[in-house]
Parts: C-alpha cells; structure tokens; sequence
C-alpha cells in the first residue's frame, strides 16, 4: 500500500503536458517523469552512432544499453546531461519514430515503471507524463488526467514554441504536423494515445481556455474533491 501519489498526465502533442507536469509537481511536493525524454535519448543515441532509425533491430538493441537518470531539470544520458539536445526538432522527431518499436516501448515502460516504485518506496509523490502513462505504465495511478486541446490552439502553442527556439515556419505546417502526429499517437499498435479516456478512467481536461495556473488550479480542485490532496 502507497503513502504517496502518483498523478499520470497524458494527451496529445503541444496539450501543455510538460509545463503542466512540471508546475504541478511543485505542487505536491513531488518528481516529475517525463517518460517521452526517454525516447528521444534512444534517438539521440542512434543519431550519434549513425544509427538508422528505420533499422528497428539496431535501435532496439541500442535502446536495451541505455543509461538515463532525472536530477531535476537535467537529464543524464549515459552520465552526459543531455536536456538541451533532444529539444531539437530532429530528436523529436525521431522519437516518434522509435516510439513505435514494440522491443524499444517494453524495455523503457519497465524501466519506467522500476522508477515509479523506487520513487514511491522513497517517500516521494510523482507526477508522470506521456501518452500512455495511465493505460500502461501505472494504470492504478491515484488520478489520471487526459489533457487536450483544441487542434488550432495546440499548433498555435507548438508555432510559439518554435518561434522562442529561433526555427521559423508558419501556422499551416505546424498544424499539419499536429494531424500527423496525432495519428500517429492514436494508430501505433503499441502502447496508442487513449482513444477513449472516459472509459480509461482519466479526468478528462480540455486547458484550451485556460492558462497554466488556472489548469494546475482545476488539477489541484480535483484532487481535493478526491480527497488526495490536504
């Protein structure tokens, strides 16, 4: 039986999971995982090591050797601080792609699951991110959310993101490369976005009017009317 909490955020790309993870895990006093840096690091390797990501033998075999540890907001790959390089657009998107690999999706959901236990047997709260962290990773989370958006208002956030990161492009692309996405996300055959997350058990929260605080602030009502959260 666990003293602590776990809180699993999943949705689809640019929904604001990660600054919404992370302020609310300042909330509670907890750790965030961020469970898609994981994939990007399995990219990141094989983009090192010359690896092609469409050999799915070699990038499950690369990913099986990986070494990655959360310290805050760093991000240790194989003992190099690498949280700065998979935001680059390329690692993303080679993440999406190794995602895909069931051998590379297993290894990493088990090391994300010994993660959740080691953190929970040490006293702490945590707040775990991605797209499948409530179906697959930690289904008996204490709450589970689903955050979403409206598509124009998601590609909206990505663009502004792009914009402060220095890469140009337009709203038409960006939005094109969301629908991709989430089709991607929702059609893998392995570990897929919840295509229903009533049924899956999430509290459902669409933040497409509401900023960060406000959707931390809807968060942290629930918990109480759960009685999670003193």
């Amino acid at each position: 039986m666990r003293d602590t909490l776990v809180i699993a955020i999943d949705g689809p790309v640019a929904s604001g999971k990660g600054t919404i993870a992370k302020k609310l895990s300042e909330k509670i006093n907890g750790l965030r995982i961020y469970t898609g840096v994981m994939y990007r690091c399995v990219a990141l390797r094989c983009k090192k090591e010359r690896i092609d990501l469409k050999n799915e033998e070699k990038v499950v075999e690369k990913s099986e050797k990986l070494d990655i540890v959360f310290d805050d907001e760093k991000i240790f790959l194989d003992g190099e601080d690498v949280a700065d390089k998979i935001k680059e657009s390329d690692i993303a998107e080679g993440a999406a792609i190794v995602a895909k690999y069931k051998g590379v999706r297993e290894g990493l959901v088990s090391k994300q699951k010994e993660m959740v236990r080691d953190l929970s047997a040490r006293g702490s709260n945590v707040v775990l991110e991605g797209r499948d962290t409530g179906t697959v990773i930690f289904p008996d989370a204490d709450l589970k959310i689903f955050l979403t958006a409206d598509k124009e208002i998601r590609a909206k956030r990505r663009l502004e993101q792009y914009e402060s990161q220095g890469r140009h492009t337009d709203l038409g692309a960006v939005l094109k490369e969301i629908n991709d996405r989430d089709l991607m996300d929702s059609t893998r055959l392995v570990s897929p976005l919840s295509e229903n997350p009533e049924k899956d058990g999430y509290f459902i929260l669409d933040n497409s009017g509401l900023d960060e605080e406000e959707t931390v602030g809807v968060i942290m009502d629930e918990l109480k009317r759960r009685n999670l959260n003193d």
